[in-house]
Protein backbone atom coordinates (compact mmCIF):
# COMPACT_ATOMS: atom_id res chain seq x y z
CA UNK A 1 0.00 0.00 0.00
CA UNK A 2 1.49 3.51 -0.82
CA UNK A 3 1.42 5.81 1.95
CA UNK A 4 -0.08 9.21 1.97
CA UNK A 5 1.93 12.30 0.99
CA UNK A 6 3.07 13.79 4.37
CA UNK A 7 2.28 17.35 3.20
CA UNK A 8 3.25 20.21 5.06
CA UNK A 9 2.03 21.66 8.53
CA UNK A 10 -0.38 25.00 8.69
CA UNK A 11 1.96 26.53 10.71
CA UNK A 12 4.90 25.67 8.65
CA UNK A 13 2.47 26.73 5.22
CA UNK A 14 1.98 30.39 7.11
CA UNK A 15 5.50 31.24 7.87
CA UNK A 16 6.53 30.41 4.58
CA UNK A 17 3.73 32.32 2.83
CA UNK A 18 5.42 35.19 5.43
CA UNK A 19 9.10 34.31 4.36
CA UNK A 20 8.06 35.25 0.73
CA UNK A 21 5.77 38.26 1.54
CA UNK A 22 8.83 39.69 3.42
CA UNK A 23 11.32 39.26 1.32
CA UNK A 24 8.92 41.01 -1.59
CA UNK A 25 8.44 43.93 0.61
CA UNK A 26 11.89 44.24 1.13
CA UNK A 27 11.81 45.16 -2.77
CA UNK A 28 14.34 42.24 -3.26
CA UNK A 29 12.48 41.46 -6.29
CA UNK A 30 9.65 43.23 -8.37
CA UNK A 31 7.74 39.72 -8.66
CA UNK A 32 8.41 35.79 -7.28
CA UNK A 33 6.23 32.33 -7.60
CA UNK A 34 7.08 29.63 -5.25
CA UNK A 35 6.17 25.55 -5.37
CA UNK A 36 7.08 23.20 -3.31
CA UNK A 37 5.91 19.37 -3.66
CA UNK A 38 5.69 16.82 -0.84
CA UNK A 39 6.35 13.62 -1.74
CA UNK A 40 5.00 13.71 -5.10
CA UNK A 41 2.09 15.90 -4.54
CA UNK A 42 2.00 19.90 -4.87
CA UNK A 43 1.84 21.45 -1.05
CA UNK A 44 1.94 25.00 -1.26
CA UNK A 45 2.05 27.19 -4.38
CA UNK A 46 2.28 31.38 -4.15
CA UNK A 47 2.61 33.99 -6.40
CA UNK A 48 3.63 37.74 -5.96
CA UNK A 49 4.08 41.10 -7.91
CA UNK A 50 5.02 40.86 -10.90
CA UNK A 51 4.71 37.03 -11.22
CA UNK A 52 0.89 37.26 -9.54
CA UNK A 53 -1.28 36.55 -12.47
CA UNK A 54 -2.13 33.44 -14.10
CA UNK A 55 -0.48 31.99 -17.15
CA UNK A 56 2.63 34.25 -15.91
CA UNK A 57 6.16 32.31 -16.40
CA UNK A 58 10.02 33.38 -15.09
CA UNK A 59 13.29 32.82 -16.45
CA UNK A 60 14.61 30.19 -14.91
CA UNK A 61 18.23 31.30 -16.12
CA UNK A 62 20.50 28.55 -14.90
CA UNK A 63 18.01 26.20 -13.67
CA UNK A 64 17.57 24.89 -16.80
CA UNK A 65 20.24 23.34 -17.16
CA UNK A 66 19.23 20.13 -15.32
CA UNK A 67 16.11 19.88 -17.15
CA UNK A 68 18.58 19.68 -20.63
CA UNK A 69 20.99 17.41 -18.69
CA UNK A 70 17.94 15.25 -18.16
CA UNK A 71 17.22 15.24 -21.78
CA UNK A 72 21.03 13.65 -22.12
CA UNK A 73 20.56 11.30 -19.64
CA UNK A 74 17.42 10.01 -21.94
CA UNK A 75 19.09 9.39 -24.55
CA UNK A 76 21.74 7.53 -22.39
CA UNK A 77 19.17 5.09 -20.98
CA UNK A 78 18.16 5.14 -24.72
CA UNK A 79 21.47 3.70 -25.96
CA UNK A 80 21.91 6.11 -28.28
CA UNK A 81 25.24 7.65 -26.73
CA UNK A 82 27.15 7.10 -23.10
CA UNK A 83 29.20 9.45 -20.62
CA UNK A 84 32.02 8.69 -22.37
CA UNK A 85 31.02 9.40 -25.85
CA UNK A 86 33.39 11.97 -27.67
CA UNK A 87 31.14 15.14 -28.54
CA UNK A 88 33.58 14.96 -31.90
CA UNK A 89 32.26 11.60 -32.70
CA UNK A 90 28.38 12.81 -33.17
CA UNK A 91 29.46 16.21 -33.99
CA UNK A 92 32.76 16.22 -36.09
CA UNK A 93 33.20 20.13 -36.21
CA UNK A 94 33.17 20.29 -32.29
CA UNK A 95 36.98 18.70 -32.16
CA UNK A 96 38.27 22.06 -33.17
CA UNK A 97 40.72 23.95 -30.55
CA UNK A 98 41.93 21.08 -29.07
CA UNK A 99 38.75 19.76 -27.81
CA UNK A 100 38.51 16.38 -29.75
CA UNK A 101 38.92 14.18 -26.58
CA UNK A 102 35.60 16.04 -24.71
CA UNK A 103 33.35 14.36 -23.44
CA UNK A 104 29.65 14.00 -22.91
CA UNK A 105 30.41 13.41 -18.82
CA UNK A 106 33.08 16.37 -19.05
CA UNK A 107 30.47 18.88 -20.44
CA UNK A 108 27.84 17.52 -17.47
CA UNK A 109 30.20 18.29 -14.55
CA UNK A 110 31.91 21.40 -16.45
CA UNK A 111 35.57 19.95 -17.10
CA UNK A 112 35.19 21.06 -21.08
CA UNK A 113 37.89 23.44 -21.09
CA UNK A 114 34.95 26.02 -23.26
CA UNK A 115 33.29 27.78 -20.45
CA UNK A 116 32.51 31.20 -22.29
CA UNK A 117 32.35 32.42 -25.56
CA UNK A 118 34.78 35.32 -26.77
CA UNK A 119 34.07 39.62 -25.93
CA UNK A 120 33.73 40.07 -28.91
CA UNK A 121 30.48 37.66 -30.06
CA UNK A 122 27.19 39.79 -31.11
CA UNK A 123 24.69 38.66 -28.51
CA UNK A 124 21.84 39.48 -31.15
CA UNK A 125 23.32 36.18 -32.91
CA UNK A 126 22.41 33.91 -29.69
CA UNK A 127 19.08 33.30 -31.41
CA UNK A 128 20.51 31.83 -34.78
CA UNK A 129 21.12 27.91 -33.67
CA UNK A 130 23.82 27.58 -36.18
CA UNK A 131 25.75 30.59 -35.40
CA UNK A 132 25.77 29.66 -31.81
CA UNK A 133 26.87 25.98 -32.18
CA UNK A 134 29.84 26.97 -34.56
CA UNK A 135 30.98 29.45 -32.57
CA UNK A 136 30.45 26.87 -29.87
CA UNK A 137 32.93 24.17 -31.89
CA UNK A 138 35.14 27.28 -32.89
CA UNK A 139 36.11 27.48 -29.11
CA UNK A 140 39.64 26.44 -28.05
CA UNK A 141 40.31 24.57 -24.97
CA UNK A 142 41.27 26.72 -22.13
CA UNK A 143 42.59 23.26 -20.40
CA UNK A 144 42.52 19.93 -21.65
CA UNK A 145 39.28 18.32 -20.80
CA UNK A 146 38.69 16.18 -18.20
CA UNK A 147 41.20 18.30 -16.10
CA UNK A 148 39.98 20.71 -14.61
CA UNK A 149 36.55 22.08 -13.70
CA UNK A 150 34.97 25.71 -14.37
CA UNK A 151 31.46 26.21 -14.82
CA UNK A 152 30.17 26.69 -18.34
CA UNK A 153 27.08 29.49 -18.34
CA UNK A 154 25.95 29.44 -21.48
CA UNK A 155 28.28 26.74 -23.56
CA UNK A 156 27.33 23.95 -21.56
CA UNK A 157 23.51 24.20 -23.26
CA UNK A 158 25.18 24.93 -26.78
CA UNK A 159 27.24 21.61 -26.55
CA UNK A 160 24.98 19.59 -25.18
CA UNK A 161 21.38 20.79 -27.35
CA UNK A 162 23.42 20.11 -30.20
CA UNK A 163 24.52 16.17 -29.21
CA UNK A 164 20.86 16.21 -28.99
CA UNK A 165 19.95 17.51 -32.27
CA UNK A 166 23.05 15.40 -33.68
CA UNK A 167 22.01 12.46 -31.95
CA UNK A 168 18.01 12.57 -31.71
CA UNK A 169 17.22 14.76 -35.03
CA UNK A 170 14.83 16.98 -32.85
CA UNK A 171 15.69 20.54 -31.96
CA UNK A 172 16.62 20.66 -28.12
CA UNK A 173 13.57 23.11 -27.92
CA UNK A 174 11.16 20.48 -29.42
CA UNK A 175 12.66 17.40 -27.41
CA UNK A 176 12.15 19.11 -24.28
CA UNK A 177 8.33 19.99 -25.41
CA UNK A 178 7.33 16.98 -26.21
CA UNK A 179 9.79 14.55 -23.56
CA UNK A 180 9.79 16.44 -20.70
CA UNK A 181 7.68 19.04 -20.43
CA UNK A 182 4.71 17.41 -22.52
CA UNK A 183 4.42 14.46 -20.30
CA UNK A 184 4.70 15.73 -16.82
CA UNK A 185 2.30 18.41 -17.74
CA UNK A 186 4.98 21.41 -16.96
CA UNK A 187 3.71 24.84 -17.88
CA UNK A 188 7.06 25.29 -19.15
CA UNK A 189 9.15 26.39 -22.70
CA UNK A 190 12.87 26.35 -23.87
CA UNK A 191 12.49 30.16 -25.10
CA UNK A 192 9.23 31.78 -26.43
CA UNK A 193 7.23 30.30 -29.49
CA UNK A 194 6.92 33.04 -32.39
CA UNK A 195 3.39 33.17 -31.78
CA UNK A 196 3.67 33.81 -27.61
CA UNK A 197 3.36 37.21 -26.10
CA UNK A 198 6.27 38.39 -24.76
CA UNK A 199 4.08 39.94 -21.77
CA UNK A 200 3.67 36.84 -20.01
CA UNK A 201 6.84 36.84 -19.35
CA UNK A 202 7.84 38.73 -15.67
CA UNK A 203 10.65 40.20 -16.90
CA UNK A 204 14.05 39.83 -15.30
CA UNK A 205 15.14 43.12 -13.63
CA UNK A 206 18.51 44.19 -12.19
CA UNK A 207 18.18 45.24 -8.32
CA UNK A 208 22.01 45.51 -7.41
CA UNK A 209 24.72 45.46 -9.82
CA UNK A 210 27.70 43.47 -7.29
CA UNK A 211 28.87 40.28 -8.13
CA UNK A 212 31.60 38.38 -6.88
CA UNK A 213 33.53 39.21 -10.22
CA UNK A 214 32.63 43.03 -9.39
CA UNK A 215 32.33 43.73 -6.07
CA UNK A 216 31.95 47.28 -6.28
CA UNK A 217 29.52 47.01 -8.87
CA UNK A 218 31.40 49.51 -11.40
CA UNK A 219 30.55 47.33 -14.45
CA UNK A 220 27.16 46.88 -14.22
CA UNK A 221 27.47 43.04 -15.07
CA UNK A 222 23.75 42.51 -13.46
CA UNK A 223 21.73 45.01 -15.55
CA UNK A 224 23.58 43.69 -18.74
CA UNK A 225 22.69 40.22 -18.08
CA UNK A 226 18.68 41.54 -17.39
CA UNK A 227 18.61 43.51 -20.82
CA UNK A 228 20.16 40.57 -22.63
CA UNK A 229 17.43 37.78 -21.33
CA UNK A 230 14.71 40.60 -21.69
CA UNK A 231 15.12 40.93 -25.59
CA UNK A 232 12.88 39.06 -27.69
CA UNK A 233 15.93 38.01 -30.05
CA UNK A 234 16.68 35.89 -26.77
CA UNK A 235 13.20 35.51 -25.05
CA UNK A 236 12.50 33.38 -28.32
CA UNK A 237 15.84 31.66 -29.14
CA UNK A 238 17.03 27.83 -27.99
CA UNK A 239 19.45 28.59 -24.69
CA UNK A 240 19.44 25.28 -23.14
CA UNK A 241 21.62 26.53 -20.31
CA UNK A 242 19.74 29.36 -19.10
CA UNK A 243 16.17 30.34 -21.07
CA UNK A 244 13.94 27.70 -19.85
CA UNK A 245 10.88 29.74 -19.23
CA UNK A 246 8.08 28.27 -17.00
CA UNK A 247 6.07 28.78 -13.64
CA UNK A 248 7.62 27.89 -10.18
CA UNK A 249 5.01 25.23 -10.28
CA UNK A 250 6.69 23.81 -13.37
CA UNK A 251 9.65 23.78 -11.98
CA UNK A 252 9.15 21.61 -8.90
CA UNK A 253 7.12 19.27 -11.11
CA UNK A 254 10.35 18.69 -12.54
CA UNK A 255 12.20 18.23 -9.40
CA UNK A 256 9.22 16.15 -8.37
CA UNK A 257 9.73 13.44 -10.68
CA UNK A 258 13.33 13.45 -9.60
CA UNK A 259 12.54 12.96 -6.09
CA UNK A 260 10.20 10.40 -6.82
CA UNK A 261 12.51 8.59 -8.83
CA UNK A 262 12.09 9.42 -12.45
CA UNK A 263 8.53 9.05 -12.44
CA UNK A 264 5.34 10.89 -11.54
CA UNK A 265 1.93 10.75 -11.77
CA UNK A 266 2.37 7.65 -14.75
CA UNK A 267 5.24 9.46 -16.85
CA UNK A 268 8.36 7.99 -16.39
CA UNK A 269 11.27 10.06 -17.41
CA UNK A 270 14.34 8.35 -16.26
CA UNK A 271 15.42 4.75 -14.30
CA UNK A 272 15.46 5.27 -10.36
CA UNK A 273 19.38 3.45 -10.69
CA UNK A 274 19.79 6.70 -12.89
CA UNK A 275 18.46 9.34 -10.96
CA UNK A 276 20.87 8.27 -8.10
CA UNK A 277 23.68 8.32 -10.07
CA UNK A 278 23.17 11.69 -11.82
CA UNK A 279 22.61 13.20 -8.50
CA UNK A 280 25.65 12.07 -6.42
CA UNK A 281 29.07 14.10 -6.23
CA UNK A 282 31.00 13.06 -9.30
CA UNK A 283 33.49 16.01 -8.97
CA UNK A 284 34.83 18.82 -6.86
CA UNK A 285 36.86 21.09 -6.81
CA UNK A 286 38.34 24.21 -4.03
CA UNK A 287 38.68 26.90 -7.15
CA UNK A 288 36.22 26.68 -9.99
CA UNK A 289 38.46 27.75 -12.49
CA UNK A 290 35.08 30.30 -13.96
CA UNK A 291 33.85 31.17 -10.21
CA UNK A 292 37.04 30.93 -8.34
CA UNK A 293 35.12 29.67 -5.32
CA UNK A 294 34.51 26.19 -4.30
CA UNK A 295 31.94 24.03 -6.36
CA UNK A 296 30.83 20.44 -6.52
CA UNK A 297 28.69 18.48 -9.51
CA UNK A 298 26.62 15.83 -9.99
CA UNK A 299 26.23 15.26 -13.54
CA UNK A 300 24.16 18.37 -14.61
CA UNK A 301 23.41 18.81 -11.27
CA UNK A 302 24.61 20.87 -8.48
CA UNK A 303 25.46 18.68 -5.12
CA UNK A 304 27.31 18.53 -2.12
CA UNK A 305 29.01 22.10 -2.37
CA UNK A 306 28.86 24.35 0.52
CA UNK A 307 25.78 27.00 0.18
CA UNK A 308 22.24 26.34 1.20
CA UNK A 309 20.42 23.81 -0.02
CA UNK A 310 23.46 22.14 -1.06
CA UNK A 311 25.19 21.80 2.14
CA UNK A 312 22.46 19.42 3.35
CA UNK A 313 23.72 15.45 2.54
CA UNK A 314 21.54 14.37 -0.94
CA UNK A 315 20.28 17.33 -1.61
CA UNK A 316 20.64 18.37 -5.32
CA UNK A 317 19.33 21.08 -7.99
CA UNK A 318 20.55 23.68 -9.57
CA UNK A 319 19.88 27.72 -8.92
CA UNK A 320 19.74 30.52 -11.62
CA UNK A 321 21.55 33.83 -12.46
CA UNK A 322 20.72 35.87 -8.91
CA UNK A 323 17.26 34.82 -8.62
CA UNK A 324 16.19 30.90 -8.82
CA UNK A 325 17.07 28.18 -6.67
CA UNK A 326 15.19 25.11 -7.54
CA UNK A 327 16.06 21.41 -5.77
CA UNK A 328 14.90 17.99 -4.40
CA UNK A 329 15.63 16.99 -1.22
CA UNK A 330 14.76 13.66 -0.71
CA UNK A 331 15.62 13.10 2.75
CA UNK A 332 12.35 14.92 3.39
CA UNK A 333 10.45 14.31 0.24
CA UNK A 334 10.75 17.50 -0.83
CA UNK A 335 10.64 19.14 -4.19
CA UNK A 336 10.71 23.37 -4.33
CA UNK A 337 11.17 26.20 -7.22
CA UNK A 338 11.57 29.63 -5.69
CA UNK A 339 11.98 31.57 -8.78
CA UNK A 340 11.95 35.43 -8.80
CA UNK A 341 12.70 38.29 -11.42
CA UNK A 342 14.86 40.34 -9.11
CA UNK A 343 18.63 39.81 -9.49
CA UNK A 344 20.59 40.77 -6.84
CA UNK A 345 23.59 40.89 -4.95
CA UNK A 346 25.35 37.48 -3.60
CA UNK A 347 24.60 38.70 0.06
CA UNK A 348 21.02 38.91 -0.24
CA UNK A 349 21.04 36.17 -3.08
CA UNK A 350 22.14 33.27 -0.24
CA UNK A 351 20.12 35.28 2.49
CA UNK A 352 16.56 34.73 0.09
CA UNK A 353 17.59 31.41 -0.10
CA UNK A 354 18.51 30.39 3.33
CA UNK A 355 15.73 31.87 4.37
CA UNK A 356 13.12 30.07 2.40
CA UNK A 357 14.86 27.29 2.28
CA UNK A 358 14.61 27.13 6.28
CA UNK A 359 11.10 27.56 6.42
CA UNK A 360 10.21 24.61 4.02
CA UNK A 361 12.06 22.34 5.57
CA UNK A 362 10.95 23.62 8.66
CA UNK A 363 7.74 22.68 7.18
CA UNK A 364 7.89 19.14 6.98
CA UNK A 365 8.25 19.11 10.99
Amino acid sequence: MTSAPRGLTAAGRARIGEVARTHFERGWHPGAQLAVYRDGVLALELRLGDAESEGMRLEWFSATKPVTATAIHMLIERGQISLDTRIAEVWPEFAQGGKDACTVRHVLTHQGGFPVFPLDFPPEQIGDWSAVTAATAALPALWPPGTAIGYHPLTFGFALGEVIRRVDGRMPRDFLAQEIFGPLGMEASLGLGEAEDIATVALPCAMSEVTFEDPEGTEHRTTRIATLFSAPAVLRAQVPAANGLGTAEALARFYAMLEQGGALDGARLLREDTVTEVTRVHVATEQDLSSHLPSSYGLGFVVGTWYAPFDRDGVFGHGGQQCTISYADPSLGLAVAYVTNGLHDPLVVQLRTEEMVQAVAEACA
